[in-house]
């Protein structure tokens, strides 16, 4: 009875702190503050005039803050509430802006995650948030680039998910699936070079038209230098380890992109075809060892109708699949719908429901399926550094698992640029 109460009363605290935050920041909005703060697109505004100088001698600094909560209102495991929060800061240097180096580029980026998971209360393997990770502060990317004409090169600490897991619509959605499909994610060694750790690696792009393009990647095979899986290891993101039976991991992508060549009044779409494969060695579900992994991704953006601008409805569609003997999910899909625009008054809000389903590898237990979550998200962009995104996600069958009862989760992100 007595744990009971508190849960409710936990539940009852985070209702009420979400909604202040609401009514505290709508009634900023309200107040005498000065225009121009308000229609910043940074929170610290131009620095006095440094920022610009600084950005056109080559150097562009970017720093944001995102806040989540996360509520399990009814089944999973347990009732309960998680706080996530995420501090990124990048620095964008143009090298030929700034020292001459024609088509050269140099990025740095670096993170702070802190908080709690969310899945502790679920027991689901699609996780609810795509900024759930291990805490810690971290190096996140650090490379160079070099333009050649149309040919673009990365070389470095590496995100494999920023080249080949971009979308147009699928981005505002949070659960960590509508980012790299569990087809991969979960069927490579520790993810991959994904989020919150980039591994080292080399890219490269060839754009043979404005919209069409191939790219190549490869990327060190294991990201927390640990096959068991100890993000410790790697906490900071400056363990470099290659070798040791970790193998290599590579993406292949060839690539579409309509909205390149949009001319503003027409319905483009983002097609991709790609595969990816692991060199190491995996076990087998019959308790073998093989040689590698591997598997197929296609996806497809599309815009089905255009209000004005970038305003209008837009669908998304990706399916992966891998091979069934080693994978913990042999294929998965995902799709859903984005309207930037949708209701008057708020063109700048963007409201979008998404659908997954990941289909476990028949051969891993009688007692697994699949699991099924579904989306709905509105981002409302209280002005151009500030967004409220209030969440609801359904999870069935957590973990695949029927015993565990379908959880709902409530949620609110915030997110600042400073």
């Amino acid at each position: 009875m007595c744990s009971d109460m508190a849960d409710l009363i936990m539940r009852q605290l985070n209702s009420l702190f979400l909604t202040a935050v609401l009514v505290v920041l709508a009634a900023a909005q309200e107040t005498n503050a000065p225009v121009e703060f308000w229609s910043r697109d940074q929170l610290t505004g131009d620095w006095g005039g440094a920022r610009s100088d600084v950005k056109e001698l080559g150097v562009d600094f970017t720093f944001e803050y995102d806040a989540q909560f996360f509520s399990v209102v009814s089944g999973g495991v347990d009732r309960g509430a998680a706080y996530m929060g995420l501090g990124y800061a990048a620095m964008d240097m143009d090298l030929e802006k700034l020292v001459g180096w024609g088509g050269g580029k140099f990025f740095a980026s670096a993170m702070w995650l802190h908080g709690e998971s969310p899945g502790q209360y679920i027991g689901n393997e699609l996780a609810v948030s795509n900024i759930d990770a291990y805490d810690g502060v971290r190096l996140h990317e650090m490379y160079l680039g070099q333009d050649i004409g149309n040919l673009r090169l990365k070389a470095g600490s590496l995100l494999a998910e920023d080249d080949f897991v971009e979308s147009v619509y699928r981005d505002i959605l949070i659960n960590d699936a509508f980012g790299p499909p569990a087809s991969w994610s979960a069927n490579t060694l520790n993810a991959g070079p994904t989020f919150q750790s980039a591994g080292l690696g080399i890219h490269v792009r060839y754009d043979i038209t404005r919209a069409t393009y191939v790219q190549a990647g490869i990327y060190d095979g294991d990201i927390f230098d640990n096959a068991a899986g100890d993000p410790a290891i790697n906490q900071h993101g400056v363990h470099f380890e290659l070798g040791k039976g970790q193998g290599w991991t590579s993406l292949y992508q060839i690539g579409y992109n309509g909205f390149e060549v949009s001319d503003g009044t027409d319905l483009p779409g983002w097609y991709r075809l790609g595969v990816w494969h692991h060199s190491a060695q995996f076990e087998q579900h019959d308790g073998s060892t093989t040689e590698g992994n591997g598997g197929i991704i296609a996806s497809i953006d599309q815009m089905v109708y255009r209000e004005l601008g970038d305003q209008g409805l837009g669908s998304f569609l990706r399916f992966g699949v891998a091979e069934r003997d080693r994978s913990r999910f042999h294929w998965t899909l995902d799709t859903g719908l984005n309207y930037a625009g949708l209701f008057p008054g708020r063109d700048e809000d963007v409201i979008a429901l998404g659908i997954v389903y990941a289909k476990h590898s028949s051969a891993i237990t009688t007692t697994r399926s699949h699991e099924t979550m579904i989306e709905l998200a509105y981002q409302y962009q209280l002005t151009p550094a500030i967004y409220l995104q209030p969440d609801i996600q359904w999870i069935s069958r957590p973990s695949g698992d029927n015993s565990i009862g379908d959880a709902w989760v409530i949620g609110l992100r915030a997110g600042f640029t400073f």
